[in-house]
C-alpha cells in the first residue's frame, strides 16, 4: 500500500493530505494540513496573481514540501485550480513554484477539478446520512442512496464551492452523468459585490441577483437532478455546518456527513449579515480568513438549496484534496 501525497493550491486556500491509500475508496490519513494564502486576492481586477499573493502561497508549499520529508512518500500530486488557471501570469508562478519546491504542478480544468472532487466526495459519504428526510428531498420520493458496485448506488447532485469557481456534478450510481463549472467562486463574489463592512442591504440584492441568475441558467443546462440528495463540500459548507453544531475547535468527524438542514443556513445567514468582519471573527467555529467571504458563501449555499428544492445537504468534508491522492493512486495501478 504506497504512501501518496496530494497538494490543492486553490484560490483560497492551500490543502495537503498525505495517506496510506489501500484502494480507490479507501485510505488512511497520515497527516493533512491546510493555510489560508488567497492566492486569488485582486484577480478579478488585474487578471493577475498579486505578488505578495504569490509569496504567501508558495512559503506554503515549501512548509509542506519540508512536512513531507518526514513520511516515506512514494509519489505526489500537485494541483491548482481556478486562480492559476485564469491569471495571465499563472505559467509564471508554475515555474516559481519549481523553482523553489521542485514540485511539478498540473493545471487542471473546471471539469477535472469536478472529477477529481467527485473521487474524494465519494470516498467520504456514509450511505446512512445519504437517507434524508423526505422534507430534505422537496417532499420528493427518492430512493435513498446506499453502497453497491461503483460505489454509490443512487443519484447526487455535488455543490464545491471554491475560491474562484464552484463546480455542481450529478452523479448516478458512482458514474458522473454531468458536471458544469460555474464562476460563483467565493473570493470573486467577495470582491467583486462586498465593499461594506458590515455588509449593506444593497451588495446583498446585487450579489443574490447574481448567484439567482447563474443557478437559473445551471439548472437549464442541467438534466433531470430531482431524483438527488443534495451534498455539499468544501469550507464554505463544512465551516456552516461548524457554526451548526456550535463547534469551538474544528472536529471532521464531526462534521463529515452531518445533515445540515435550510432553515440552519437562513438562521446562521441572518445571523452573520449585521455583523462586521471583527464580530464574526468572534463566532469560534469560522475560520480566521473566512471572515469576509462567508457571506457570498452562505448565499451560495442559500440560493442553491432553494433553486434545486433541497431543505437538507449531506456536508462532506472530502473534497478535491482527497481525490488528487486517489487519482494518483488509481494512475499509478492502471484503474
Amino acid at each position: 500500500m504506497p504512501n501518496l501525497a496530494g497538494i490543492d493550491i486553490g484560490t483560497n486556500t492551500v490543502r495537503l493530505l498525505i495517506a496510506d491509500v489501500k484502494d480507490r475508496y479507501t485510505f488512511n490519513e497520515l497527516r493533512s494540513e491546510r493555510r489560508i494564502t488567497r492566492l486569488g486576492e485582486g484577480i478579478i481586477d488585474g487578471k493577475r496573481l498579486i505578488p505578495s499573493a504569490i509569496n504567501r502561497t508558495i512559503s506554503v508549499v515549501k512548509e509542506f514540501a519540508s512536512i513531507m520529508q518526514g513520511y516515506s512518500i512514494d509519489a505526489v500530486a500537485v494541483i491548482a485550480t481556478s486562480a492559476v488557471r485564469e491569471a495571465e501570469n499563472g505559467a509564471e508562478f508554475v515555474k516559481a513554484v519549481k523553482a523553489e519546491t521542485g514540485f511539478d504542478i498540473e493545471v487542471i480544468s473546471g471539469d477535472e477539478e469536478a472529477r477529481r472532487t467527485f473521487l474524494g466526495v465519494l470516498s467520504g459519504l456514509n450511505p446512512l446520512t445519504l437517507i434524508l428526510s423526505p422534507e430534505g428531498r422537496g417532499n420528493k420520493k427518492i430512493p435513498s442512496p446506499q453502497w453497491g458496485e461503483g460505489r454509490v448506488r443512487g443519484e447526487l447532485l455535488i455543490m464545491d464551492i471554491g475560491g474562484g469557481s464552484t463546480e455542481f456534478i450529478l452523479s448516478k450510481n458512482g458514474r458522473i452523468l454531468e458536471s458544469i463549472s460555474t464562476g460563483l467562486g467565493v473570493v470573486k463574489l467577495t470582491e467583486g459585490f462586498i465593499k461594506s463592512d458590515p455588509v449593506s442591504n444593497n451588495e446583498i440584492e446585487k450579489l443574490n441577483k447574481i448567484i439567482k441568475n447563474e443557478l437559473k441558467s445551471l439548472k437549464n443546462k442541467l438534466s433531470n437532478f430531482n431524483n438527488s440528495t443534495f451534498v455539499g463540500t468544501a469550507g464554505t459548507v463544512t465551516t456552516l455546518a461548524a457554526i451548526d453544531q456550535n463547534l469551538t475547535l474544528y472536529n471532521p468527524l464531526r462534521i463529515n456527513n452531518y445533515v445540515l438542514k435550510k432553515k440552519a443556513v437562513d438562521r446562521i445567514f441572518d445571523d452573520l449579515k449585521p455583523k462586521t468582519m471583527k464580530e464574526r471573527l468572534n463566532i469560534p467555529a469560522l475560520e480566521k480568513g473566512r471572515e469576509d467571504l462567508i457571506i457570498a458563501g452562505t448565499a451560495m449555499v442559500q440560493l442553491a438549496m432553494e433553486a434545486f428544492g433541497f431543505n437538507e445537504m449531506v456536508v462532506c468534508d472530502f473534497g478535491l484534496r482527497e481525490g488528487i491522492v486517489i487519482d494518483l493512486y488509481n494512475k499509478m495501478y492502471g484503474l
